[in-house]
């Protein structure tokens, strides 16, 4: 019974908007008010903001928490590089390397970062060598924790 009284309801609103027929008048094509004049909407306008140098050279998507001291010694030893982070691309998983220039690569295992060698990469931590030299760079709530361990330690 629903299905017919709104069958009937939609019906009588479709022959009202038939009947009704009158068209919408739109106004002619140019200005339809005059505005203010171009000086006038420029002294509205507010000044533009002062950011300080500090802030703006600050990526907005950099954590805000200090790199730990003994993170970024050995850190430099990278050669300009630093693990930040990794990232999984499908099965891939990956190293996120920001290097000189500000600019971000990733690595794979097996690939170079300067003089170190990529050895695995994993959601928590990457594992990195240089000759008999290992590093391995921890990520976790406190941001990256570099470890470095001395020649023929595995």
């Amino acid at each position: 019974m629903l299905p017919l009284a709104l069958a009937l309801l939609l019906g009588a609103a479709l022959a009202f908007q038939a009947f009704a027929g009158d068209e919408l008048d739109l106004p002619l094509a140019g200005a339809v008010r005059s505005g203010a004049p171009a000086e006038a909407r420029a002294a509205i306008q507010p000044p533009p903001a002062l950011v300080d140098p500090g802030i703006s050279r600050r990526s907005m998507f950099m954590p805000v928490f200090a790199e730990p001291k003994e993170a970024g010694a050995v850190q430099g030893q990278l050669g300009g590089y630093s693990v930040v982070g990794v990232v999984q691309v499908g099965a891939a998983i990956h190293a996120i390397v920001q290097g000189p220039g500000e600019r971000t690569l990733r690595a794979a295992p097996g690939q170079r970062i300067g003089d170190w060698q990529v050895r695995s990469v994993t959601h928590d931590q990457v594992a990195l060598s240089r000759g008999g030299e290992r590093m391995q760079v921890r990520f976790g709530p406190g941001g990256p924790v570099t470890t470095a361990a001395g020649k023929g330690e595995h």
